[in-house]
């Protein structure tokens, strides 16, 4: 038995991963019964969805994978091989964060991702024509925000992935994968994204359970940005749903300012 360790990243904010220096998921092959069999172990703290796409193969294969679970990844006849040993090399794998199949749960009512008596001004909405126009940033946000500003979750969870270590940004889509961000799974499956901090700009760790309106992290200016800002959105799989926040109009628009009034229950 071989095992390799699938190292992941997320492509901009789609909840796509790559390889990084998180380990994520473990891959490993078994020989046995004439068959090859690829096996993943999810070591992340929230469910993933998996996808392996063998350069060999004109075919993908999926699985959903719970926390802490595993499961046959692929499973073929040696003798369909041309290599069996290098089959594994040859393999492409993507993993996104949460179930893709989840149901986002309409009657929640968000906080806005800054801290209850801080107002910041929105500077792109949800589809909008400059970079809110695709299925995972649809319905997502984009808060100014001077650097080093707090950001706080919007909705309590998990803290599914934590990646800080960059430290280049700017108006450039060769920037795409350097935004560092927070990734928060909530208890119907989504995933809340909070993108753009700065280096080193977590104060929670994977794993770690937050609540709404806790301070997770510091704003910043990483990746394709073009002013320092925070990037929200939430995503099923990896596509961005609507959402709406407590005490606020059902739709935000850009130009104004927002404050999420004290709330104490």
């Amino acid at each position: 038995m071989r095992i390799i360790t699938v190292l992941l990243t997320f492509l901009a904010i789609v909840g796509i991963m790559q390889e990084s220096n998180a380990q994520a998921v473990f891959i490993w092959d078994d020989i046995s019964d004439k068959k090859l069999t690829l096996w993943a172990k999810n070591n992340l703290p929230c469910p993933v969805f998996l996808k392996a796409e063998p350069d060999s193969m004109n075919t993908e294969f999926n699985r959903f994978i719970p926390k802490g679970a595993q499961d046959k990844l692929i499973q073929l006849p040696i003798d369909s091989l041309d290599s069996p040993a290098e089959f594994k090399g040859q393999v492409r794998y993507h993993l996104t964060l949460g179930n893709p199949d989840a149901i986002h749960n309409d009657s929640y009512k968000y906080l806005l991702p800054y801290p209850q008596g801080k107002s910041h001004l929105l500077i792109q909405g949800n589809n909008s024509t400059f970079t809110h126009n695709l299925p995972n940033s649809n319905y997502a946000f984009d808060f100014y925000m001077p650097e080093n500003s707090l950001v706080s979750a919007a909705r309590g969870g998990t803290v599914g992935f934590v990646s800080v270590s960059n430290k280049k940004g700017g108006d450039n889509e060769n920037y795409l994968q350097q935004a560092n961000k927070i990734m928060v799974c909530h208890n119907d499956g989504t995933v809340g994204v909070y993108a753009h901090l700065r280096y080193k700009g977590a104060i929670v760790d994977m794993g770690e359970q937050v609540y709404a309106g806790e301070v997770i992290g510091f704003s910043g200016n990483t990746g394709y940005s073009t002013t320092p800002h925070l990037h929200f959105v939430v995503l099923a799989g990896s596509k961005s749903v609507p959402i709406k926040f407590r005490e606020l109009p059902n739709t935000l628009k850009s130009g104004f300012s927002y404050e999420q009034e004290l709330i104490f229950n």
